[in-house]
């Protein structure tokens, strides 16, 4: 019983910070709790701006094409003959 009770005061300990000081930026150098790159990953790393800035344009070119294509139709959608 008494290791169950160990166990939780463990995983109470590692969720609240292991009982670490407030004061974390003085020790990690300033960073903030994000960390974007964390570990030696081979992989493509984009900074959040540029992904940002890279779905604005895809959206505005969406938006010009769906304006294009109204313009090309003349506005108005062709009506459709009744019986």
């Amino acid at each position: 019983m008494s290791e169950k009770k160990d166990l939780i005061k463990e995983a109470l300990k590692r969720r609240q910070g292991g009982g670490k000081s407030p004061s974390k930026s003085s020790e990690t150098g300033g960073q903030s709790g994000l960390n974007f790159y964390s570990g030696d990953v081979s992989s493509l790393k984009v900074q959040p701006n540029t992904v940002l800035i890279i779905s604005l344009v895809y959206m505005g070119i969406v938006v010009l094409l769906h304006i294009f294509s109204k313009l090309r139709s003349g506005g108005a959608e062709t009506p459709t003959e009744g019986p």
